[in-house]
């Protein structure tokens, strides 16, 4: 010890701060172009994958620590992906930011080693949980592994065929409510209708909809403009920029540092979390009230149908956590998730759809006829707006089917892989980033055919019944036949796949029958907008559509 010690005073006494300081930043600016040039250019495994050169027009200098990333950001999402695919083939490597080697995969059986076969060892990378946690909460969409598969195993019956049947009276409630909101509005301004931003109603009518149906809950976002809850997602999914999300994604810690909007995000996320918390306790002491009677029993059995209590109900009937029980932090956990995931991708998709119908008459009043012909108007039949009645309506469920092929609500999705492992010959190192671009499969030419980029619902349809209503028509339409099907992922494949799929698709149809049957859309003269992939694929800033009254049948359409 006296020798180290003497050695250790000897060199420091010698030591100039300046060449210490020189070191150091040499050795750190080695170790940077080895990571960001070095590896990436000449030694990685990943080579031998092709894909894009480091250079573009966005990327004219060829610049290491930049990448493809330039391409990506400035194309609307999945554009730069598809070229690559369809010059490159089902496997690409890319670089991101700071040379960092991206995989794309659009090959099926790539799709289904990654999302199936191998799926919990492609998980979610750490800074897509870190970013996302706050606002979704470690739920279902972000458990990874036995945490998964017991929350998984437990959410199962609430999402059951069953359960989304007994739903659908709670769905229409919300649903009627804004098409009576809007009808209203468009009366007000006559024939001309009135233009609007069509986007801030559906969020808080998706808001109120998961508040009924999954919590039998009244969040009233619809009715109350200051809805603590309503505004907090509006923070958290509207206020933020490509720019804001890019700093918080890349750069650890971002979030921590006092910017007036990370401060609003903190708030929201307090907000959020204040009124889960509330929540849960509140079912539990609800699944918790004993029954003194029969007939407070047989009362009982009628109430508690929402996804939250069937939920809590089945996590009671298990005996212990080690038996696969949720903990109250996990079962908030799955609030957070029903919140945040159940409400912003749907009424995506509906501003789509609306944006779309607005576009093409024809398919607006085609859907519009099938509803009133097989329906009625809302409050004038005596049918039922039921599961089955819903489901029985074919050119609205090609519709739907078609808007998340042309816009899908989330359009890229991405796994890293916790250990080695070899893709259709390719070795892949631990730690790889593994994407998959719905946007960029979706409108591929070579699965989907020529007319792959236009807006089609009779693709989905029987061709013997589109042939014999317009033989013009089905000559020049592509039609989607089982073979397609692993290049279509709205919700992904595998037992990682969307488990609200079936609800968020009924919800869809509700919300189109109660906005459509008494309205019609039309484009807002002079509005424009791009397409924003932020947590979803939103339009920016907003979707302004001109939305006017219908009043006539469907022979006057």
């Amino acid at each position: 010890m006296p020798l180290a010690s003497t050695l250790l005073n000897t060199a420091a006494a010698h030591l100039d701060p300046l060449s210490t300081l020189g070191t150091i930043v040499a050795l750190l600016s080695s170790y940077i172009v080895y990571k960001t040039y070095i590896y990436p250019s000449f030694l990685s495994p990943l080579l031998h994958i092709p894909g894009p050169p480091n250079a573009s027009k966005y990327n004219k200098y060829h610049l290491p620590w930049v990448g493809n990333m330039l391409d990506i950001l400035a194309e609307e999402a999945g554009v730069p992906h598809r070229r690559w695919i369809e010059e490159y083939g089902g496997i690409v490597r890319y670089r991101g930011f700071f040379g960092r080697q991206r995989i794309l995969i659009a090959d099926p059986k790539a799709i289904q080693h990654v999302f199936n076969t191998n799926s919990y060892n492609y998980t979610k990378p750490g800074r897509v949980i870190q970013i996302l946690s706050a606002v979704i909460g470690k739920g279902v969409l972000l458990a990874e592994g036995d945490a998964h598969k017991k929350q998984r195993k437990m959410l199962n019956p609430a999402f059951s065929h069953k359960h989304i049947k007994e739903m659908v009276p709670v769905m229409s409630l919300p649903a009627k409510t804004l098409g009576r909101i809007w009808e209203e509005r468009a009366a007000a301004h006559g024939e001309s209708g009135a233009e609007f931003d069509v986007c801030p109603d559906l969020n808080h009518a998706t808001l109120d909809i998961i508040g009924l149906a999954g919590f039998g809950y009244e969040f009233n976002a619809l009715t109350d403009p200051t809805n603590e809850l309503s505004l907090a997602y509006q923070e958290l999914f509207d206020t933020t920029t490509t720019r804001i999300q890019l700093l918080r994604i890349f750069i650890p810690y971002y979030v921590y540092i006092p910017f007036e909007h990370n401060r609003r995000r903190l708030h929201a996320i307090k907000s959020i979390d204040r009124a889960t918390s509330r929540m849960i306790q509140e079912k539990l002491v609800e699944a918790n009230a004993s029954t003194s009677s029969k007939d407070e029993e047989e009362e009982d059995a009628n109430k508690g149908k929402d996804l939250m209590s069937i939920l809590i109900r089945g996590n009671e009937q298990v005996g212990s956590l080690e038996d696969g029980k949720l903990t109250n932090k996990e079962l908030q956990a799955q609030i957070l998730t029903f919140l945040a995931a159940g409400h912003e991708t749907t009424s995506v998709t509906v501003t789509w759809m609306l944006h779309v119908f607005s576009l093409h008459q024809d398919v607006q009043r085609k859907v519009r006829e099938e509803f009133l012909r097989e329906i009625g108007r809302p409050g004038e039949t005596s049918t039922p707006l039921n599961y089955d009645t819903m489901n029985n309506l074919p050119y609205l469920a090609a519709c739907v089917k078609e808007l998340l092929r042309y816009i899908p609500p989330v359009p890229t999705t991405s796994r890293m892989n916790v250990e080695d492992d070899v893709i259709l010959g390719y070795e892949i190192p631990k730690g790889t980033e593994v994407f998959l671009s719905a946007a960029a499969m979706h409108k591929l030419e070579s699965v989907f055919g020529e007319d792959a980029g236009e807006f089609k619902p009779e693709r989905w349809m029987d061709p013997a019944v589109v042939a014999a209503q317009d033989p013009e028509l089905a000559a020049k339409t592509t039609f989607v036949t089982s073979d397609m099907t692993w290049a279509y992922q709205p919700f992904l494949t595998g037992p990682r796949n969307c488990i609200g799929s079936k609800f968020a698709t009924m919800e869809t149809k509700i919300l189109l029958y109660y906005l459509l049957c008494n309205l019609e859309y039309h484009p807002a003269p002079g509005f424009k907008f791009k397409k924003q992939a932020r947590v979803t694929w939103r339009p920016n800033p907003g979707m302004k559509l001109v939305v006017k009254k219908f009043e006539g049948s469907p022979k006057e359409q």
